[in-house]
């Protein structure tokens, strides 16, 4: 009678654990999604302040010791550190599931819908990006390949949320899911190219770090396609784009580049709450 008592008290104590660690989780698919976006429009702030008030109007160089600098140095430190502990303790708690529905599993209609919009946004940005770029004389063969690469991406994105719950033995969604990774490295290496002798390392680097979280967001998605899921490296590197993505905003883009921008936070912010709400699913 004993032993069956110490059963039943586990049980119940692995149940009430079980349920508390879910109803967490599920709280911080929507807190931790919310704080990313409150810390990027914070950093979005302050970097709008320091391109106002830091870098000089004719030389462009920043002041030295500038207040607004350290801030924002600071409050992206900070961010890190937050982010970084809560996805090592997720991880410790928490595993994901196999295989990208799982991990990611939402209603087949709602999420496809979202992501078809979230795609059209992006593909219309792209679209008046070459009609600007057009409107002023020829197309160099990088903008005509940065160009291509971001239609691609934005119709991947849209044709990945179909064809992985429509048809989940497609072969397509493997090709679909690493398309915007390449667009990400892409998009890397062409601005290292345009900024090669920027010697100004600050008026750039805020966009080059938005650019790596994104390439990585999208790499690390595509992993739970081929079974290789690693839920804390992604969910770090989503919320690392969130908030870098949002700091870009604030850099001197056109408003195409800042759709791009803000389709890829919508990505990553709906990507991340997914994410975590379903690594509650842990067997204890």
């Amino acid at each position: 009678m004993l032993g069956v008592k110490c059963v039943g008290n586990f049980a119940a104590a692995h149940e009430k654990l079980v349920i508390g660690l879910t109803i967490s989780m599920r709280v911080s698919s929507f807190f931790m999604p919310f704080f990313a976006l409150f810390a990027g429009a914070s950093g979005y702030y302050l970097r709008s302040m320091e391109l106002k008030n830091v870098f000089d109007a004719y030389t462009g160089l920043p002041q030295r010791g500038a207040l607004i600098t350290y801030a924002l140095i600071g409050l992206s430190l900070v961010f890190l550190c937050i982010i970084l502990i809560f996805t090592l303790c997720a991880k410790a708690k928490f595993a994901s599931p196999n295989g990208f529905v799982n991990a990611f599993g939402t209603e087949p209609l709602a999420y496809p819908s979202v992501f078809f919009i979230i795609g059209i946004v992006w593909l219309g940005a792209t679209v008046v990006y070459f009609l600007s770029i057009n409107a002023q004389g020829s197309i160099q063969l990088s903008e005509l390949c940065f160009l291509i690469l971001s239609a691609l991406s934005a119709i991947s994105v849209s044709l990945f949320a179909i064809e992985v719950y429509q048809n989940p033995r497609r072969k397509s969604k493997y090709a679909l899911s690493i398309v915007p990774t390449i667009f990400m490295c892409f998009w890397l290496i062409l601005l290292y190219r345009q900024n090669a002798s920027n010697p100004i390392l600050l008026s750039y680097c805020y966009q080059c770090l938005a650019i790596i979280a994104s390439a990585l967001g999208f790499y690390f998605t595509s992993g739970f396609i081929y079974n290789r899921p690693a839920p804390g490296k992604t969910v770090f590197s989503f919320f690392s784009a969130i908030y870098f993505c949002f700091v870009a905003l604030a850099d001197e883009h056109t408003v195409s580049i800042k759709l791009i921008f803000i389709a890829i936070i919508a990505i990553n912010v709906i990507y991340s709450s997914m994410l975590i709400r379903n690594m509650a699913r842990k067997d204890f």
